[in-house]
């Protein structure tokens, strides 16, 4: 019963956890300061176009970069109805004291000019107010379609000027929609833009995971059997990765996409955690349990995997040392959820400090994050606290942004939050419902 009552829920696809195991009773502290944010005006960019249609630019691609910094959590935008002076007085010529006198720390000036029918060219201006000078000046050209992309390499590349760290914009996401009429798998810009249809089977499709920018593994049912196939999403062309009879999911891609890591229903109809190369060949059985194993996330350094066990008689996160070979030579996994009835969907993040996850308090799920990196190496912190369910995490190239899905609304959509403001975005708005988001390494840093 147990098997079938979890199996179900896994088919619903509920999400993640993680803690930390040590001698006694763990000790939670919640993590405090998040960095103060910068104030940063962003004036509407000033347009040379050819159409008339083409002047509407200025404010829609000024507001591409504004909503990019205002979800980091890094950024305050100063209302553009408090400005003094919203423009230059020459050109050239900033009234600096006029952003200072409004506390801005940063300035963007942007100018968009049409080029030829079609074509543009964005010239984008980060200045610092505190010393008065250009801190980034980049020159950017390419057809409309590209015009979003340049606004979100220019947020990666203000948020570098203010932490030393990239942020995660100009990369795509994935996403589980039952907008068609039944469970598909789409992708879009970070900001829900530009969606694509990648499957097309009108059968169930879940679990996608992203092996590189341009490759996706996902769960479909294309045999009648779940099994795992890898699309590439330019080509549409589809391999099957793993078809063994009953569930092949979870698939999770190693660092630099060179093991993959899934959930595949073993001899005694339990499912355990397999490793195997990229195109599912050479497949090691890791786990051997008559629990149900699934679920794996990678450590960035490709030294752990944590994933989702029922061994103990409800879904709780474990981990085990790769190094230190599979279960059946003793390498037993260590339980990391010490407290929560019911804790899955564990996700890593790209820098190795964090460990997202969902977890069930009362009828609804929360997300929660263990920051290994804290002084006594177990602080708990949670994300959200609404009267909706938030499952699914993921996280962004950075290591400080997750997606994750929420039903606030009634329906589920997929929603994007800052660990350090924790303030919600919604991501998709479509009448349907959408989930299991996975979010793609930077396009920019992949040379995509």
């Amino acid at each position: 019963m147990l098997k079938k009552i979890w199996l179900g829920l896994v088919l619903i696809l509920i999400s993640g956890v993680i803690l930390a195991q040590g001698s006694g009773q763990p000790q939670f502290i919640i993590i405090s300061k998040a960095p103060k944010k910068a104030r940063v005006a962003i004036p509407v960019f000033k347009v040379k176009a050819l159409s008339t249609d083409s002047f509407v630019l200025g404010e829609e691609l000024s507001g591409v970069l504004s909503k990019d910094l205002a979800k980091s959590g890094l950024f305050e935008l100063i209302p553009r109805e408090s400005y003094l002076r919203s423009s230059q007085i020459a050109p050239e010529v900033e009234d600096w004291q006029a952003w200072s006198i409004l506390g801005g720390q940063a300035l963007v000036r942007g100018e968009i000019t049409e080029v030829s029918a079609g074509q543009f060219e964005i010239t984008l201006k980060l200045l610092d107010v505190a010393v008065q000078k250009l801190s980034v000046g980049k020159v950017y050209k390419g057809n409309k379609s590209s015009l979003r992309r340049m606004m979100h390499r220019f947020s990666d590349e203000t948020i570098d000027w203010l932490t030393g760290t990239r942020g995660g914009f100009e990369s795509r996401i994935a996403l589980v929609s039952d907008k068609a009429g039944r469970k598909e798998i789409f992708i879009a810009d970070s900001d829900g833009f530009n969606p694509i249809q990648i499957t097309a089977s009108k059968k169930l499709n879940l679990d996608p995971a992203w092996l590189n920018g341009n490759s996706l593994y996902y769960l479909g049912y294309d045999r009648i059997n779940p099994d795992l196939y890898l699309m590439d999403i330019i080509t549409k062309q589809k391999t099957l990765i793993s078809a063994q009879p009953g569930l092949n999911m979870s698939p999770a891609a190693g660092p630099s996409g060179k093991k993959l890591a899934f959930a595949m229903e073993s001899p005694g109809n339990n499912l355990d955690i397999y490793i195997s190369n990229p195109d599912g060949t050479k497949a090691q059985r890791l786990t051997y349990n008559p629990a149900n194993d699934l679920e794996p996330t990678w450590s960035p350094d490709g030294h752990y995997l944590a994933f989702v066990s029922d061994r103990t008689g409800s879904p709780q996160i474990y981990m085990m040392d790769l190094y230190q070979g599979a279960e059946a030579e003793g390498n037993r996994p260590i339980r990391l959820s010490a407290t929560g009835s019911y804790n899955t969907s564990p996700a890593w993040s790209p820098d190795g400090r964090y460990v997202a996850y969902s977890r069930r308090i009362g009828n609804q799920f929360d997300l929660f994050l263990i920051d290994f990196a804290s002084p006594n190496k177990r602080t708990e912190v949670q994300l959200t606290d609404t009267a909706s369910n938030e499952q699914d995490p993921c996280w962004g190239p950075d290591s400080r942004m997750l997606l994750y899905s929420a039903n606030p609304s009634g329906n589920y959509d997929i929603y994007m939050i800052s660990i350090y403001s924790k303030e919600p975005a919604r991501v998709t708005d479509w009448p349907s419902n959408e989930t299991q988001p996975g979010w793609s390494q930077n396009l920019f840093q992949e040379g995509g």
